[in-house]
């Protein structure tokens, strides 16, 4: 499906930090090009009243926003949390109830999706994540240490009662939205981190469950690549994930490290994913506010060269 650059979207994962109020917050964005934004779960409560008015007079379009929205202090329900997977149904509730305020504020401003981080499987107390991406950095896959180090995280890396009690979730917000007749869909997207869910073969099990209704996948692209150099996944999707796509967040990514302007990068690292990016309703940028103003001008008119023909 060809696009141009009015079509895509860019979160406000640049510039939480930069701005000061939610008018300068989307200032800051139109400044860019864009016009279409997903509004992430950095936002302030605050801020809310600024961008709804900017919605209302036409300024920009909200394409999505990202759960937890708005932003909470909590850290049991961060994006980097079990959230919807929690085994305490206090915290599980809790995570759902914050999920269908979410989903209240996306009809509001008159967006498409949610997108969710799921849930992730305690590894804890050692850390497999940060060891693991510094030896990609070095380049060191094929040393006994990573390795080793690998095969020990992947044997502790027992998913499925976190995906179960994840699908109970889902299933609870899904029924809100239906109930509700909200036009929004629930977006699952695969994560960053090596004990984070889901992972590629995890989106099966989540659309045999929920495929036909408000629940898709969202796919992206740094995590896909990051976590297809650990070695946890590979591309193609399976078809049942491919047909319910419903968004994606698109950046460039190497060694471990992601959220780099598209095209910006040796090897062109997304050009897997592009049968994806043409099928996609919802393209949003997902960038990091160690870019510059012009790198990411100058990625997004590249990408839109590239791939929006």
């Amino acid at each position: 499906m060809p696009f141009l650059k009015s079509d895509l979207a860019i979160s406000t994962m640049w510039n939480y930090r930069k701005a000061n109020s939610g008018r300068e917050l989307i200032e800051q964005l139109k400044a860019l090009g864009f016009s279409r934004v997903e509004l992430n779960y950095q936002v302030r409560k605050e801020w809310l009243s600024d961008i709804e008015s900017c919605v209302q007079s036409g300024e920009i379009v909200i394409t999505s926003v990202h759960n937890v929205f708005p932003k909470v202090d909590d850290e049991r329900f961060g994006t980097d949390s079990v959230l919807l997977g929690y085994e305490d149904e206090h915290l599980r509730k809790k995570a759902v109830e914050y999920a269908c305020r979410s989903v209240d504020w996306a009809v509001r401003f008159g967006a498409g999706a949610v997108v969710f981080h799921p849930t992730e499987v305690p590894l804890s107390p050692k850390d497999f994540d940060i060891p693991l991406k510094n030896l990609i950095k070095a380049h060191k896959t094929e040393s006994e240490e990573y390795k080793r180090l690998q095969k020990e995280m992947l044997n502790l890396r027992k998913a499925e009662p976190f995906l179960q009690r994840t699908l109970k979730s889902i299933g609870e917000i899904a029924d809100y939205v239906v109930k509700n007749g909200f036009p929004v869909k629930l977006g699952m997207e695969n994560r960053a981190m090596c004990h984070q869910a889901p992972i590629y073969s995890e989106f099966d099990l989540i659309m045999e469950e929920f495929e036909g209704g408000p629940v898709g996948i969202w796919l992206d692209t740094g995590h896909g690549i990051m976590m297809e150099e650990m070695g946890l996944q590979k591309l193609p999707l399976s078809k049942i994930a491919e047909r319910n796509i419903v968004g994606m967040h698109i950046h460039d990514a190497i060694d471990g490290l992601d959220h780099y302007a598209p095209c910006s990068l040796d090897g062109d690292v997304l050009r897997p994913f592009k049968k994806y990016i043409d099928v996609c309703p919802i393209r949003v940028l997902e960038l990091s506010g160690r870019l510059s103003a012009q790198e990411i001008m100058d990625g997004t008119d590249k990408f839109v060269n590239e791939y929006g023909g």
